[in-house]
């Protein structure tokens, strides 16, 4: 996808340009949210504002500071932090709320059971983390950015990008671990 063509259109007067935008980056900027701790309600919520913020601001993106993709996880980034920042939110994470039951009414496979059980566990271990870690989390193995890029959207610097993405590999592994102790 070229953004630079995307955003000559747009600036043309073609306001259905935007709709590749939206869907080549809906479902990972709603896997990224969710992976931040928030509600499927509340994710869903808060990519759609991304997605409104993002074409009410297309002037505003510089391609000579970072790829598209890089200001659009921005954005999500800061009102997924503000909603978490929440006490309604913090309330809702606490009590497990945000990690629905599966409505599936047959059987499931030993494995696909495993795989689920698996998910909640490092869900549930994600929620303990702190938010800067469970966001470079988030966006190094859910989203796959690279290191530079991390640093680039945690306005950090690599090394710090590393020191976080290390803390919190070993804070899950602990968590995991006494969980199954």
């Amino acid at each position: 996808m070229n953004v630079t063509e995307i955003l000559r259109r747009i600036q043309a007067g073609d306001r259905h340009a935007f709709a590749p935008v939206v869907t080549r980056y809906q479902r990972p900027l709603f896997g990224f949210l969710g992976r931040m701790g928030l509600s499927q309600g509340v994710a869903e919520e808060i990519a759609q504002e991304t997605f409104l913020r993002a074409w009410r601001n297309l002037g505003q993106y510089n391609a000579a500071h970072g790829q598209f993709s890089t200001w659009l996880y921005t954005i999500a980034k800061n009102l997924a932090l503000n909603e978490l920042s929440r006490p309604a939110t913090m309330r809702e994470i606490a009590t497990g709320e945000t990690l629905p039951e599966p409505t599936c009414d047959r059987p499931q496979p030993p494995e696909a059971l495993s795989l689920n059980q698996q998910r909640k566990r490092l869900h549930a271990a994600l929620l303990q983390l702190p938010l800067a870690e469970r966001c470079v989390v988030a966006l190094a193995y859910i989203r796959d950015l690279e290191h530079s890029e991390i640093a680039r959207l945690e306005n950090c610097t690599i090394a710090a990008v590393k020191t976080r993405l290390h803390r919190a590999r070993g804070k899950l592994f602990n968590l995991l671990e006494n969980e199954d102790a």
